[in-house]
Protein backbone atom coordinates (compact mmCIF):
# COMPACT_ATOMS: atom_id res chain seq x y z
CA UNK A 1 0.00 0.00 0.00
CA UNK A 2 1.29 3.39 -0.92
CA UNK A 3 0.36 6.79 -2.23
CA UNK A 4 1.21 5.53 -5.74
CA UNK A 5 -1.32 2.73 -5.38
CA UNK A 6 -3.85 5.29 -4.16
CA UNK A 7 -3.05 7.51 -7.15
CA UNK A 8 -3.55 4.59 -9.54
CA UNK A 9 -6.86 3.69 -7.87
CA UNK A 10 -7.97 7.32 -8.03
CA UNK A 11 -7.18 7.50 -11.74
CA UNK A 12 -9.03 4.24 -12.33
CA UNK A 13 -12.05 5.61 -10.45
CA UNK A 14 -11.94 8.85 -12.42
CA UNK A 15 -11.81 7.15 -15.81
CA UNK A 16 -14.56 4.71 -14.81
CA UNK A 17 -16.76 7.69 -13.85
CA UNK A 18 -15.88 9.38 -17.17
CA UNK A 19 -14.09 12.23 -15.42
CA UNK A 20 -11.14 12.41 -17.80
CA UNK A 21 -10.68 16.17 -17.35
CA UNK A 22 -10.30 15.76 -13.60
CA UNK A 23 -7.86 12.88 -14.19
CA UNK A 24 -5.83 15.04 -16.58
CA UNK A 25 -5.73 17.87 -14.02
CA UNK A 26 -4.60 15.39 -11.36
CA UNK A 27 -1.81 14.11 -13.61
CA UNK A 28 -0.62 17.71 -14.13
CA UNK A 29 -0.45 18.29 -10.37
CA UNK A 30 1.62 15.19 -9.55
CA UNK A 31 5.44 15.45 -9.79
CA UNK A 32 7.08 13.84 -12.82
CA UNK A 33 9.16 11.52 -10.61
CA UNK A 34 6.01 10.08 -9.04
CA UNK A 35 4.44 9.48 -12.45
CA UNK A 36 7.59 7.78 -13.72
CA UNK A 37 7.67 5.60 -10.62
CA UNK A 38 4.01 4.73 -11.16
CA UNK A 39 4.82 3.50 -14.67
CA UNK A 40 7.31 1.02 -13.22
CA UNK A 41 4.47 -0.67 -11.29
CA UNK A 42 2.95 -3.85 -12.67
CA UNK A 43 0.77 -3.34 -15.73
CA UNK A 44 -1.83 -5.65 -14.23
CA UNK A 45 -2.05 -3.32 -11.23
CA UNK A 46 -2.32 -0.17 -13.33
CA UNK A 47 -4.55 -1.36 -16.11
CA UNK A 48 -4.24 -0.30 -19.72
CA UNK A 49 -6.20 2.98 -19.51
CA UNK A 50 -4.29 4.35 -16.51
CA UNK A 51 -0.91 3.27 -17.93
CA UNK A 52 -1.71 4.95 -21.25
CA UNK A 53 -2.87 8.18 -19.53
CA UNK A 54 0.24 8.39 -17.34
CA UNK A 55 2.54 7.68 -20.29
CA UNK A 56 0.72 10.30 -22.39
CA UNK A 57 0.88 12.87 -19.59
CA UNK A 58 4.64 12.34 -19.26
CA UNK A 59 5.16 12.61 -23.00
CA UNK A 60 3.32 15.93 -23.26
CA UNK A 61 4.48 17.43 -19.99
CA UNK A 62 6.41 20.67 -20.17
CA UNK A 63 9.52 20.92 -17.95
CA UNK A 64 8.10 23.98 -16.17
CA UNK A 65 5.08 21.94 -15.02
CA UNK A 66 7.09 20.44 -12.16
CA UNK A 67 7.62 23.93 -10.73
CA UNK A 68 3.92 23.99 -9.83
CA UNK A 69 3.52 20.29 -8.97
CA UNK A 70 2.06 19.34 -5.61
CA UNK A 71 3.02 16.35 -3.53
CA UNK A 72 1.09 13.21 -4.39
CA UNK A 73 -0.84 13.49 -1.11
CA UNK A 74 -1.91 17.10 -1.76
CA UNK A 75 -2.97 16.26 -5.31
CA UNK A 76 -5.01 13.31 -4.03
CA UNK A 77 -6.56 15.48 -1.30
CA UNK A 78 -7.95 17.95 -3.82
CA UNK A 79 -9.82 15.21 -5.68
CA UNK A 80 -11.04 13.57 -2.47
CA UNK A 81 -12.56 16.90 -1.37
CA UNK A 82 -14.33 17.19 -4.72
CA UNK A 83 -15.64 13.65 -4.50
CA UNK A 84 -17.02 14.37 -1.04
CA UNK A 85 -19.06 17.24 -2.43
CA UNK A 86 -20.27 14.95 -5.23
CA UNK A 87 -21.30 12.25 -2.74
CA UNK A 88 -18.75 9.69 -3.99
CA UNK A 89 -17.90 8.23 -0.58
CA UNK A 90 -17.32 4.66 -1.89
CA UNK A 91 -14.68 6.03 -4.30
CA UNK A 92 -13.05 7.93 -1.43
CA UNK A 93 -12.92 4.76 0.66
CA UNK A 94 -11.42 2.79 -2.26
CA UNK A 95 -8.57 5.31 -2.48
CA UNK A 96 -8.06 5.54 1.30
CA UNK A 97 -7.83 1.74 1.45
CA UNK A 98 -4.68 1.92 -0.73
CA UNK A 99 -2.79 4.27 1.61
CA UNK A 100 -0.50 3.14 4.41
CA UNK A 101 -1.28 4.12 8.01
CA UNK A 102 1.45 6.76 7.97
CA UNK A 103 0.07 8.26 4.75
CA UNK A 104 -3.47 8.25 6.15
CA UNK A 105 -2.31 10.20 9.19
CA UNK A 106 -0.44 12.63 6.91
CA UNK A 107 -3.53 13.07 4.75
CA UNK A 108 -5.78 13.67 7.75
CA UNK A 109 -3.47 16.43 8.97
CA UNK A 110 -3.29 18.35 5.68
CA UNK A 111 -4.81 21.81 6.23
CA UNK A 112 -6.80 21.69 2.98
CA UNK A 113 -8.47 18.31 3.60
CA UNK A 114 -12.18 18.44 4.37
CA UNK A 115 -13.03 17.42 7.95
CA UNK A 116 -15.27 14.57 6.82
CA UNK A 117 -12.55 13.08 4.61
CA UNK A 118 -10.10 13.41 7.51
CA UNK A 119 -12.52 11.57 9.79
CA UNK A 120 -12.92 8.79 7.20
CA UNK A 121 -9.18 8.09 7.44
CA UNK A 122 -9.64 6.91 11.03
CA UNK A 123 -11.58 3.90 9.70
CA UNK A 124 -8.30 2.67 8.19
CA UNK A 125 -5.70 3.79 10.77
CA UNK A 126 -6.60 1.29 13.48
CA UNK A 127 -7.20 4.01 16.06
CA UNK A 128 -4.07 6.10 15.50
CA UNK A 129 -4.56 9.89 15.66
Amino acid sequence: MSSLHALAEMLRQLYTARQAKVADALLERVPRAALEQLLHESSAFLGYRVRYAVDDALRHRKPAADDHALTVMRAIAAVLNGWLLDGRRPAIRAVLRELSVVELVELAHLPEIHDEVASMTSDFTRGLP
